[in-house]
């Protein structure tokens, strides 16, 4: 778009590790190519800040200041007021236009597209280098700090350092990452339930909570140290705390086993480990719904590797690992079994 600075962020499906990111373990997402372009320009005809999106068809009027209005655009009020907070900046008579074909509510990190590439557009707007490292933590801190998202690092990272053919194996705890390059003959496909999920509700936050309780019962700093739970954990905890805690450390475990599995293009060994941990979600996490648990099932009756849910779960979508060539016939498969699906 002409005279406008632009700024564009992919989405990401998270392969290994969901609910890890805040727990310090470690995670596999893969970026996606559907993205989210944001355009900034100055327009001396208005005094605040102006946000058009054709996805939304409105037209929303407001100012920079730390103050939410409890939407979407709450990524890119955030990311207007810690930017120009950060570079001492006084960011006003401003026209936004954002245009996205990644759908919202679904477990793709479209919050956090939304905020890299308003971040990327004023960094291209007012001349500012910043380091990918930056990047991600004024990404974070947006997500966490001003919308109030307790979620970790994982999505901004896989939008910033993140690749659509290669896998991100990410320690949250270091931030140490490897790129795994992906076998050609088969695909991570992403099939939406149309259960869109809010994690703006709090359901996300309460999780995190539930994970800090646990850690300071068990004198630990983070349930992802463990590589076992012992029988002294055991009575110490309750039955719902000890499921919690279950599936944190054997979802890192299994995040350690996925990169190995990847790494040695163990397809079969990583789509049980998908699997695995779907079902750990479903019955310790309890982050499932019977739509996502349905979609999983007809995908591994059908034929497919192993699926499991992607993101924080309470709706959205699953991922599935199937052969190129039989994605066309899934589909229908699928669309027979549950007609509300959607494929990306």
């Amino acid at each position: 778009m002409n005279n406008f600075s632009d700024g564009e962020a992919f989405g990401r499906v998270n392969l290994m590790g969901e609910h890890l990111d805040y727990n310090q373990g470690c995670v596999i997402p893969l970026q996606i190519n559907k993205s989210v372009n944001v355009y900034l320009k100055k327009d001396t005809t208005i005094e605040g800040i102006k946000i058009k999106s054709e996805n939304f068809d409105q037209e929303i009027f407001t100012s920079v200041s730390n103050k939410k209005m409890n939407d979407w655009t709450d990524f890119i009020k955030g990311s207007l007021y810690l930017f120009g907070k950060k570079y001492n900046l006084n960011i006003k008579q401003l026209c936004i236009e954002v245009k996205s074909n990644l759908p919202i509510g679904i477990g793709v990190s479209s919050s956090a597209a939304v905020t890299v590439s308003t971040l990327k557009a004023l960094c291209s707007l007012y001349n500012k280098e910043i380091k990918n490292s930056e990047l991600v933590e004024l990404a974070h801190s947006v997500e966490r700090d001003f919308v109030g998202v307790a979620g970790g690092v994982m999505d901004q990272f896989a939008s910033i350092y993140g690749s659509q053919n290669q896998a991100l194996f990410l320690d949250t705890k270091s931030n140490n990452y490897d790129l795994i390059k992906l076998s050609g003959d088969y695909i991570f496909f992403i099939i939406d339930s149309g259960k869109q999920r809010i994690l703006t509700d709090g359901s996300l936050n309460q999780k995190r909570q539930y994970c800090k309780k646990i850690s300071i019962k068990l004198n630990i700093e983070n349930l992802c140290i463990l590589d076992e739970l012992d029988d002294h954990h055991k009575k110490i905890l309750t039955s719902e705390e000890l499921d919690i805690a279950k599936h944190v450390v054997y979802e890192n475990q299994r995040s350690k086993l996925g990169k190995i599995a990847l790494v040695e293009n163990d397809l079969k060994k990583f789509g049980s480990l998908m699997t695995q941990s779907h079902n750990s979600l479903r019955d310790l996490y309890k982050v499932s719904t019977s739509e996502l648990d349905l979609l999983v099932e007809l995908c591994n009756t059908f034929g497919s590797l192993g699926s499991k849910l992607t993101g924080a779960g309470f709706g959205g979508a699953i991922v599935t690992l199937i052969k190129k060539e039989l994605v066309e016939d899934l589909k229908m498969f699928i669309i027979e079994n549950y007609p509300n699906a959607k494929f990306l």
